[in-house]
């Protein structure tokens, strides 16, 4: 299992060392190409599209790998507290707005104000964040991304739902084996596989399991539960 392990981590900074690169790389050549060739503002405007899209996956990466350094050093990292959920959905989808926009994919919520949870601010943060940037990832132009949210006596159920291209049985199996492995956006936007790895892994530090149900080309559910209280995480 050790080596397994090691072997998981070996590749997995492999991919993040290489996509670290590339979109730095990007950056540092248009603006090489800007100051030595002097290039047309119209030329530049086709660029930036394409940077500013490897940047915001760079920066994800980035806040993913910080998540998962601090989530290895301290065991006893959970800080729960009572949160609403409303307001941590409206500003998850206020972060991806732009994502959203540059494939026309209308994002909505249903989540009733308040809905309180009690889980650790940041790794929940991680979780809506990343959840709600694969659903626009693997969503044509054009489609939806839908969150609601279903109260019980002690845990909210959270759903991602989505009109994208839906996932194999063979992709949901590696993803539940905790098999790292990754795929790329309807528009080509690159991935490491690292995001469901750490909500996986911050949902079960703070009491909640991930569901997945999917179809190809019929689109995916993505679905989790929280602790209404902190009897549950305790």
């Amino acid at each position: 299992e050790l080596v397994a392990l090691n072997g998981l981590k070996n590749q997995l900074f492999s991919v993040i060392a290489h996509d670290l690169k590339a979109p730095m790389y990007a950056l540092r050549n248009l603006f090489r190409n800007m100051q030595q060739q002097d290039m047309p503002a119209e030329d530049i405007k086709l660029m930036v599209p394409d940077v500013v899209n490897d940047l915001n996956y760079t920066t994800s990466l980035m806040d993913n790998l910080l998540q998962w350094a601090k989530s290895q050093m301290k065991a006893d990292a959970v800080k729960p507290i009572e949160l609403d959920l409303y307001l941590m959905v409206e500003e998850v989808t206020r972060m991806l707005r732009l994502q959203a926009e540059q494939k026309n994919i209308l994002v909505k919520h249903s989540i009733k104000k308040p809905m309180l949870v009690f889980v650790d601010a940041d790794m929940v943060h991680l979780v809506l964040r990343n959840l709600l940037s694969n659903a626009i990832k693997f969503t044509p132009a054009g489609g939806q991304v839908f969150i609601e949210a279903h109260e019980a006596a002690e845990f909210v159920e959270v759903f991602v739902k989505d009109s994208g291209k839906g996932m194999s049985a063979t992709d949901i199996k590696k993803i539940r084996d905790n098999i790292f492995f990754t795929t790329n956006g309807t528009a080509s936007e690159s991935g490491t596989g690292l995001g469901l790895m750490l909500c996986k892994e911050f949902l079960s530090k703070n009491g909640g399991q991930l569901h997945i149900e999917s179809m190809q080309e019929k689109g995916s559910t993505i679905s989790f539960t929280l602790p209404c209280n902190n009897q549950v995480i305790l």
